[in-house]
């Protein structure tokens, strides 16, 4: 199911938005997934003639996988994902990070049985040149299959720098004298769904010369909506579509290279919670599935919104960020057919450890090969 947002999305970020001169409503560079949950649970809802709070138990089980971007190129629309956190551009060439081995003498405050992350050889310096947020799946399906750095040798992924951010900045009026009331001015923020310029139209002016962005959500039950239907702050239009990509199965020889190293990276296409902060449940220690080696990520992402059925604030809460890395070692006596249906339940489902935060599409996970090999660091 599409959702092309029509105006500017707002999606707000949670900080303090009042009637001060001044005042800037933020937005988020992405929309979380339990904005795009709640908007299909209200619409759909609402079609089917349910009531709010009643019925609200029972929309909060209609589940969601998503949102990811897409872009329409050529009457096609395809899939984008944010870019991952164990990729790192220096100069003009793009490195693979890998689980480090200690160097003896050395310590580190990681929590037990986890490895450092990094480049092998230290004398990279210079300062890393950031990467888009958004890659293309072709790009992100050749990242996946590369099991050690020397397969990703000379790789250069195809970029998208995602939704434009937009500020529109706005007045208060004097009724009484219809005109502007001095000093009251304010600020909002939003998203912007239009891609880079076609190569046939030239530069982008306005909304010509561009392709088209929108949200792709998968519903559980594959129930899917059409029509126009307000989207996030200030009951912006959006346009919702049936169809669109599909989830991506698993690329080929993924899965046998999964079976020959025993060792695995598991990417995460949206935010994800879990109980022991960024270590999720299934794989931590005592379990009986897969053991974390090391993790790649940046700093949580604070997650909050309204309880529809409490009419209240929902309590934050620290998600790790979408594009974080999991190194991951399969158990002793896992066989092909194990690892299989391991892979069967992973891929391209939500793996956060609540399983209300998995309807509500956190935690949505894809599956790459990783050789298994702590790396020396390099000296020279």
């Amino acid at each position: 199911m599409l959702i092309e947002p029509r105006d500017p999305l707002i999606v707000r970020d949670g900080r303090p938005f009042d009637n001060t001169p001044g005042a800037r409503a933020r937005s988020l560079p992405f929309p979380l997934p339990q904005t795009l949950a709640g908007a299909y649970r209200a619409r759909r809802g609402m079609l089917e003639g349910l009531s709010f709070p009643e019925d609200s138990d029972r929309v909060r089980a209609w589940g969601v996988r998503g949102p990811l971007l897409v872009e329409e190129r050529g009457g096609t629309w395809r899939l984008l994902v944010p870019r991952p956190l164990d990729a790192l551009r220096i100069g003009h060439t793009v490195y693979p990070l890998r689980p480090l081995k200690t160097p003896e003498g050395a310590g580190t405050n990681l929590p037990a049985g986890l490895e450092l992350v990094g480049l092998k050889d230290p004398f990279l310096r210079d300062k890393p040149t950031p990467l888009k947020p958004f890659w293309s799946w072709d790009s992100f399906e050749r990242w996946l299959l590369g099991a050690s750095p020397s397969e990703l040798e000379g790789f250069s992924p195809e970029e998208h720098p995602g939704p434009v951010p937009e500020v529109r900045t706005h007045v208060s009026l004097d009724p009484a004298k219809g005109s502007a009331r001095e000093g009251f001015l304010f600020q909002t923020s939003g998203l912007e769904f239009v891609g880079r310029p076609s190569p046939q139209e030239g530069p982008r002016q306005g909304l010509r010369g561009t392709t088209r962005l929108a949200l792709v959500l998968w519903p559980e039950d594959e129930k899917e909506l059409e029509g126009i239907f307000p989207l996030g702050g200030e009951r912006r239009l959006a346009f919702w579509h049936k169809g669109g990509p599909k989830p991506p199965r698993p690329p080929e020889g993924l899965l046998e290279g999964l079976v020959r190293y025993r060792a695995a990276r598991l990417f995460l296409l949206t935010p994800g919670f879990f109980q022991q902060g960024f270590l999720p449940r299934a794989f931590s220690q005592g379990s009986s599935g897969p053991k974390v080696v090391a993790v790649a990520l940046e700093r949580p992402l604070a997650v909050s919104g309204w309880d529809l059925k409490e009419n209240r604030p929902k309590p934050s809460r620290r998600a790790v960020p979408m594009g974080s890395v999991y190194f991951l070692r399969f158990p002793e006596g896992w066989d092909e057919g194990r690892i299989a249906r391991w892979l069967e339940a992973v891929w391209f489902q939500n793996v956060s450890d609540e399983e209300q935060d998995q309807k509500d599409g956190f935690g949505l996970a894809a599956v790459g090969l990783w050789d298994g090999a702590l790396l020396e660091w390099e000296g020279r």
